[in-house]
């Protein structure tokens, strides 16, 4: 994949998908704008947008730190103007960026919800709106959500734990339906939508390890960075409307030995 000249932003980009994404754009050559709120670091997860922009830069990248609450719309306007300014154009919006409260309808207070739904679902709608007439201008563009496929079951499944059954699940499945709607009505300006989610959710993340999900076979993030980075690769004019998990993306593209993602075992700290 050649980003060469391209301009990406990448959100939640401190830590786990996000920054693996951006490192992988900007090691094919893309100067990458680095949006989340992590500037300091934080307690209990570790990550920094100053940091991820640091380890682009070793490597030889191009990358733009930006503290950004992406479900505040004067955030999200001053770190894309921030991004023309620096980059003069914006070609690439990847939205990782997430909220997760555990529980379902009963047991999530209501300020939970207005997080969950403005950071998920109308977080994604204030970052589209910021980039697109950027992307208008340019003729093309890619745009991709983290959110899973339309579950018919997200009713029935995980209301326990409401990782599908409960406020999260339903913000995540809502922005799957907006980037839907996106990508119909953005045809016209050959910008491509597409959402795309790990497989299983198998990957070892910062966020994943603090909430205590540690699971012996998670790989390595680089999996979901590789897998969008194909997408990227497509011609957006064509290829959009899909909602797609990265081991499905990345069989596609004829990568199916997925062992060079194995992690070894997380060493017990207790």
């Amino acid at each position: 994949m050649d980003l060469d000249g391209k301009v990406a932003i990448v959100t939640g980009s401190s830590r786990g998908l996000g920054k693996a994404i951006a490192k992988t754009f900007a090691r094919s050559g893309a100067n990458v704008t680095l949006a989340a709120r992590t500037e300091e670091p934080h307690p209990r997860i570790g990550g920094t947008i100053i940091q991820t922009a640091e380890e682009i830069k070793t490597e030889g990248g191009t990358a733009l730190p930006v503290k950004c609450n992406v479900a505040a719309d004067e955030d999200v306007d001053s770190m894309v103007q921030k991004t023309l300014d620096a980059f003069g154009r914006i070609d690439i919006l990847i939205h990782p960026a997430a909220a997760n409260f555990p529980g379902g309808i009963e047991a999530t207070d209501l300020r939970r919800w207005d997080i969950l739904m403005g950071l998920n679902f109308r977080g994604l709608a204030s970052l589209v709106k910021a980039v697109l007439p950027s992307m208008k201008t340019a003729g093309e563009g890619h745009i991709v959500n983290v959110s899973p496929k339309l579950s018919p079951d997200i009713g029935k499944s995980g209301v326990q734990s409401g990782y599908f059954g409960g406020p999260y699940g339903l913000s995540k499945q809502a922005s799957t339906l907006l980037s839907l709607t996106m990508a119909e009505e953005f045809k016209e300006y050959g910008i491509g939508v597409n959402t795309i989610w790990p497989d299983g959710s198998r990957l070892r993340t910062e966020g994943m390890i603090a909430m205590g999900r540690i699971d012996p076979s998670a790989q390595d993030p680089q999996r979901f960075a590789d897998a969008v980075a194909e997408i990227i690769g497509k011609d957006p004019k064509s290829y959009t409307g899909h909602c797609l998990s990265d081991i499905e993306v990345l069989r596609e593209a004829g990568i199916t030995d997925l062992s060079k993602y194995d992690l070894p075992p997380l060493e017990d700290n207790s």
